[in-house]
């Protein structure tokens, strides 16, 4: 599985809209949409004339980017330098010669789009919605591929060299990102249902962090989905047909569990099941990370994609510690244990393998010790009858009745009278000697033992 991350103000409002084709003399579309908080947000985009407004495929280059700088390490000057082929693998996107004009092209749009997104951009420093302006790229250069009348072009050779916007960067460094499967994320089959599984992915997370039950449910107004993923049209049977075919591939690899659209026309609404495929992190496993200085978007990949063995991981760091190796950053040494963690799960695995092993042999051991036990004891108690049977009713009424056990008997409520009647009984035949010692025995045990010796009485 390829593990990646999604920054939250890109994937909850979509701003690049996924329709892949507009008209040619679209330059302008406005857009309200509702965050999955219900924030609504007004998002204006203007593109110029000949290149366009960024759509479609863009915003599988723009998750390209998002991951390409921070596996870079997040920059502070947010440039990020990458070939144009690494940037269409990772976009999920073929790499034939005509994808390359396909990059370069989406490139040049979100180097020209310019957004206004107004009370819709969340400030996670400030935990406040803010009005930002902004492209989505502020710089880009390039080697390789010469320009064709002033428009970009690149080919295999091509490296690049982008500088992303500051709302963006900032926005990822502040840890306002969340875990996002690039397997999952690559394999759907169109751009919609790609947005989509983003957007509802963001509902998954704050269902998660919540601690709603499972499994998961959200339901949003459908044509407040159309508008979110940007779909242009308004016709409500037609925003379904859309949605349908959106809402087909994550049903098939069990992303959704269910989907169930309740009411008609414009007032429909679509109701979502998150089936077991999702797997929405733990936040006191987040917090457990965090808490150890590893950068919380990394805590949120990691937990998501690991689920409990994150805790093998913790422990593993928890040992070394104890065990006075030097650690000079805690956070950047768990976060490499984190990248070794298969090697440390299946240690993990190996050692519960030899404990349990282990266990068994010792309980075997036990066992095996507790019949030896019980034979000797069978053995003993054998003999003691065998004695008792061929002793005097004098001799035995003396081994059955010592002065210890007389004195235990006492203590437990029986009266001198009461065990001058044990002797008599034993002396006068009524009761074997054998029958007695065992009438004692149980007496000295459990008070249903005293009653029933009385009985003999």
């Amino acid at each position: 599985m390829l593990r990646g991350h999604d920054e939250k103000n890109v994937a909850s409002l979509i701003f690049v809209p996924s329709q892949e084709r507009l008209p040619e003399d679209m330059l302008r579309l406005e857009r309200t949409v509702f965050r999955p908080s219900g924030q609504p947000a007004q998002i204006v985009c203007v593109g110029v004339p000949g290149i366009g407004l960024a759509r479609g495929s863009d915003n599988d280059l723009l998750v390209a980017l998002i991951n390409t700088y921070i596996e870079a390490g997040c920059p502070a000057d947010g440039v990020i330098t990458t070939t144009a082929y690494a940037l269409l693998k990772l976009a999920g996107l073929d790499t034939t010669g005509q994808y390359y004009q396909a990059l370069a092209q989406g490139l040049e749009r979100m180097l020209n789009t310019t957004y206004n997104v107004t009370d819709g951009w969340f400030d996670v420093r400030e935990k406040r919605y803010t009005t930002v302006s902004f492209r989505i790229i502020d710089n880009l250069s390039r080697t390789h591929g010469e320009p064709e009348q002033g428009r970009i072009r690149l080919d295999r050779r091509s490296t690049l060299r982008i500088r992303l916007n500051d709302e963006i960067t900032k926005s990822i460094n502040a840890g306002y990102i969340k875990p996002l499967n690039l397997t999952v994320y690559q394999h759907l089959p169109s751009v919609g249902s790609r947005a989509l599984y983003r957007l509802l992915d963001v509902y998954l997370d704050e269902a998660a962090r919540r601690g709603d039950s499972k499994p998961y449910q959200v339901t949003v107004p459908m044509m407040t989905l159309a508008e979110n993923c940007g779909l242009l049209g308004r016709r409500t049977d037609h925003v379904r047909k859309s949605l349908e075919s959106m809402h087909a591939p994550l049903l098939g690899i069990g992303y959704l569990g269910a989907v169930d659209f309740i009411g008609r026309g414009s007032k429909t609404m679509v109701h979502y099941t998150y089936g077991e495929a999702s797997s929405p992190i733990n936040p006191a496993h987040v917090a457990l990370l965090t808490r150890y200085g590893v950068h919380r978007g990394v805590a949120e990949k990691y937990v998501r994609n690991l689920g409990d063995d994150v805790l093998l991981v913790v422990e593993k760091f928890e040992e070394r510690r104890r065990t006075g190796e030097k650690i000079n950053n805690e956070g950047g040494y768990l976060s490499r244990l984190l990248k070794e963690a298969a090697s440390i799960v299946e240690e993990a695995r190996i050692e519960a393998l030899r404990a349990q092993e282990t266990q068994r042999t010792r309980k075997a051991a036990q066992m095996a010790q507790v019949r030896v036990e019980a034979e000797q004891h069978q053995l003993f108690e054998a003999e003691r009858r065998s004695v008792l049977e061929a002793a005097a009713p004098e001799a035995a009424l003396e081994f059955v009745l010592s002065p210890f056990k007389a004195r235990q008997l006492e203590r437990r409520g029986l009266t001198l009278r009461e065990l001058d009647q044990m002797r008599a009984r034993v002396l006068d035949g009524q009761v074997t000697a054998a029958e007695m010692d065992a009438a004692v025995n149980r007496a000295l045990m459990s008070a249903e033992g005293l009653e029933a010796l009385r009985a003999l009485l």
